[in-house]
């Protein structure tokens, strides 16, 4: 499937219903309860926040977290399905505002925000420079925090993965991934310090999960 094909799927109102099927899921609903354990720890390390961005927001699993920090919401998604979904599940809960928009163009000004949210996007993103400019808009929209997760490419699913397929044991494309040094170099540069970025989990997965703060 060639990207233009990949964006236009996950756009279509199909696309939406599936990635909210995912969610039912045994391995899903685990790494989902990981993921909730680490971003409560955050969210108390950080209190209470006036503005949140949600990015990309899926159908909007995350956005109760945020507003229970006392946060006014821009659901924002590059599908328009997966936005209107969010008012399909969330039919009383006001928002901030909605918008389609990519991830590494984010129609904001800078400091706009005081968390951006960013939860398994990066790893999507095919091209590396794309990856790079997606931190790096995190970093510019955001006047206090960022939460973001991204795959590390020292983990050892991705090493598994490259060394599988060098011998031929496997088909499948290393990860799309980004260096743990180069997401704290990009940090630093933005303003920004690293409070927490461990790992979703050490066997299994090669994300980390990111808690930067504006210094």
């Amino acid at each position: 499937m060639t990207l233009p094909e990949r964006l236009a799927a996950y756009h279509a109102a199909d696309g939406a219903e599936e990635y909210l099927d995912e969610y039912t899921k045994l391995h899903r609903k685990i790494s989902d309860k990981r993921e909730r354990k680490l971003l409560d720890r955050y969210f108390e390390r950080i209190g209470s926040v006036s503005t949140a961005l949600d990015l990309p927001c899926g159908w909007g699993r995350y956005m109760p977290m945020l507003r229970a920090q006392g946060a006014e919401v821009i659901e924002a998604d590059y599908s328009g399905s997966m936005v209107a979904k969010v008012v399909d599940v969330f039919p009383n809960t006001p928002l901030l505002g909605r918008m389609r928009c990519f991830g590494h163009k984010i129609p904001l000004h800078d400091q706009a925000m005081d968390v951006v949210f960013s939860m398994r996007l990066n790893h999507h993103l095919v091209d590396p420079v794309v990856r790079r400019e997606h931190v790096e808009e995190l970093f510019r929209v955001s006047s206090r925090f960022v939460i973001f997760s991204y795959f590390d490419s020292a983990s050892l699913k991705n090493v598994i993965r490259k060394a599988r397929t060098k011998m031929g044991l496997s088909k499948k494309r290393p990860k799309n991934t980004l260096r743990r040094t180069q997401v704290q170099a990009l940090a630093k540069e933005a303003g920004f310090k690293i409070l927490e970025d461990p790992m979703l989990f050490v066997v299994g997965s090669g994300h980390r999960l990111v808690l930067a703060e504006r210094i």
